[in-house]
């Protein structure tokens, strides 16, 4: 089982790194979406990250709605990775992260990662999703270079959607990514 998701991840990350060169470098957005059941992605995503929740005090709670929506699903697993990684790096010792989605309409569906961490102070807030920004050095636990949640937006707006933060300091933080299918 571990083998098939160290293979698997592989595989997935050499063919997105092609991808986010398209996204980022050459600004291509003609990614093919094809219909993914997000509660199978949701389960994937626990997959990948049960070994890092197993070596923690943090459970990561995952609850999706058994839907389907059209979506380039390299990308949109990169999405929820990072920001479940973002809510595990704010959390020092014992935490709770809930991933959760659901159709919101009949075309859209919401991812929100909420987490029990230290929060973001109200003044980075409209600034943590700028390229290179990283919430206070001193706050985090591990290094970034704070590309990530740039990122997540572009994948966000690919996706016809957006990313909206709610933060409290000392209590955690509740990011929503709106997808939007398109009218085929």
């Amino acid at each position: 089982l571990a083998a098939d998701y160290i293979f698997h991840e592989g595989k997935r990350l050499e063919a997105l790194s092609l991808k986010l060169l398209d996204l980022l470098v050459v600004k291509r957005h003609d990614f093919e979406k094809k219909p993914v059941r997000m509660k199978e992605l949701f389960q994937n995503v626990e997959g990948v990250m049960a070994p890092v929740f197993a070596r923690s005090d943090m459970v990561l709670r995952v609850m999706a709605e058994d839907t389907e929506i059209r979506v380039e699903p390299d990308l949109i697993k990169t999405l929820i990775l990072n920001l479940v990684d973002n809510a595990r790096k704010a959390i020092s010792g014992k935490g709770i992260i809930t991933l959760s989605g659901k159709r919101t309409t009949e075309n859209s569906f919401e991812i929100t990662v909420e987490d029990n961490g230290r929060g973001i102070p109200g003044n980075e807030l409209s600034r943590i999703m700028e390229v290179f920004y990283t919430v206070d050095k001193s706050r985090s636990r591990e290094e970034g270079v704070g590309i990530g949640l740039a990122l997540c937006r572009e994948i966000a707006e690919l996706h016809g959607g957006e990313m909206t933060f709610e933060s409290r300091l000392g209590e955690g933080t509740r990011v929503r990514v709106s997808l939007r299918e398109e009218n085929s």
